[in-house]
């Protein structure tokens, strides 16, 4: 996470989904099957073109997951010429992995700003989800200042030129663009490409899944 941070110029990051690719690529993290989804050593990341983002997320023991969080906030502390920092909450950055505070205190984001470029971390010890307990976790997101926070509006011909015009990469992330219309969803599952096919078949399968479809077979 450290080297994704230091190695790489968010905003080149962040121009558009080659770059994305490229970048996070350069920086150890592999590509799975899911479109825009990238993973390395128990760390998982999305990333979209659409607008261009990632989101770093890692799960773990609150030992583990102090530290790796202490280890992202460091890593942005030690650049103050490229960030500005700040936080509406205590700078629990500044906490060693045993402070009491960790479990008594309201933990916050702590948020990052950059040229054109927003950094906010947050982490969690383990909590109660439904029935069961999330484990400790930590999730890192990087985005453009620009981007609405509801995100980016459908654009039909966009995601038709992107089919059209678009690299390989440019299509593998546009199959994860969850509101398209449908004569793109069939052309990304015909692909001539089969890393976009098969990205463009495991969104199917999350859209099934949602509305109590089966599982595509192995």
């Amino acid at each position: 996470m450290t080297a994704l941070l230091s190695a790489t110029d968010a905003v080149t990051l962040l121009r558009d989904a080659e770059h994305l690719a490229a970048g996070l690529s350069e920086a150890g993290w592999t590509p799975e099957v899911e479109s825009g989804r990238f993973g390395a050593d128990g760390w998982d990341v999305l990333s979209s073109a659409w607008a261009p983002s990632v989101s770093v997320f890692l799960d773990g023991s609150e030992r583990s997951v102090r530290e790796a969080a202490l280890a992202v906030a460091a890593a942005m502390k030690a650049e103050p010429h490229r960030w500005t920092f700040d936080s509406e909450g205590p700078d629990w950055s500044t906490w060693s992995v045993d402070d009491e505070r960790w479990g008594s205190d309201d933990i916050d984001w702590l948020v990052w700003e950059g040229t054109d470029v927003s950094v906010t971390l947050f982490t969690a010890g383990e909590t109660p989800a439904g029935p069961g307990t999330l484990p400790a976790h930590l999730q890192l997101s990087i985005g453009r200042v620009d981007t609405p926070s509801e995100g980016l509006p459908r654009d039909d011909d966009r995601a038709r030129r992107v089919l059209r015009e678009g690299s390989v990469v440019d299509r593998w992330y546009l199959a994860g663009e969850r509101d398209l219309p449908a004569d793109v969803v069939e052309a990304l599952e015909n692909d001539p490409d089969p890393r976009v096919r098969a990205a463009a078949e495991s969104e199917r399968w999350i859209r099934e899944q949602a509305f109590g479809g089966p599982q595509p077979a192995e």
